[in-house]
């Protein structure tokens, strides 16, 4: 559950607010599982993410939800629960860390501004990976990886940022420099840029913009 926590830093003045109590340089937080039947209490340090469940009514800790070969219903709906809850608090109480690409920050920055949406980070196997989507019909409009250069082309190392957004003249696009074919996606509909200042900030803006308006239907 702690890898939706790998590319972000925590922010202290946001945890206090949110309602975080500091003791010794751990944060700790506490809140009610499934309608009040268990409590969870999450700690902060500057190194770790924990937590723990308790029963409401006995005070007894529930370690299952720790337990690997535990598979039961009943237990797969308390992890849920705590990882509804950690989504939560990574959302309120902490910051997307640095980019690797100067022109990702640029471009998010930019999206941030004129679109007023953030990044969501969904999955906890793929924490390098977020989505933007519209308010309204929820659908993505572009989707940030960070990924090995060799997903996009041969003969490159290290790791670059990669946005996928939607294009209807696919085709017509993948003969620019900076233009992939999507990785991971319909091929046929979505395109890989590498937010590597191949293309300009402009380009990339007016890219990202087309996507976000095929996307936009309902």
């Amino acid at each position: 559950m702690f890898e939706i926590f790998k590319s972000y830093q925590f922010n202290q003045e946001k945890a206090s607010a949110y309602g975080f109590i500091e003791n010794e340089g751990v944060w700790t937080y506490s809140c009610q599982l499934l309608q009040g039947d268990f409590f969870i209490t999450v700690s902060i340090t500057p190194d770790n993410v924990s937590f723990q469940v308790f029963d409401q009514e006995t005070g007894d800790l529930y370690p299952q939800v720790h337990m690997e070969s535990m598979r039961g219903s009943f237990v797969g709906s308390v992890r849920e629960a705590c990882l509804e809850i950690l989504y939560q608090i990574r959302k309120a109480c902490f910051d997307v860390q640095d980019f690797i690409c100067p022109q990702t920050k640029r471009i998010m920055d930019q999206v941030q501004e004129k679109y007023g949406n953030q990044l969501e980070y969904l999955w906890e196997k793929s924490p390098d990976t977020a989505v933007l989507r519209h308010e309204g019909n929820q659908k993505w409009y572009a989707i940030l990886m960070r990924i090995p250069w060799d997903k996009l082309g041969k003969g490159r190392d290290g790791q670059v940022e990669a946005v996928n957004l939607k294009h209807d003249q696919v085709a017509d696009l993948l003969s620019h420099k900076g233009i992939y074919p999507a990785f991971h996606m319909n091929k046929r509909y979505w395109i890989s840029l590498a937010l590597d200042d191949s293309l300009s900030d402009d380009e990339v803006l007016d890219l990202l913009e087309i996507s976000w308006n095929l996307t936009l239907k309902k």
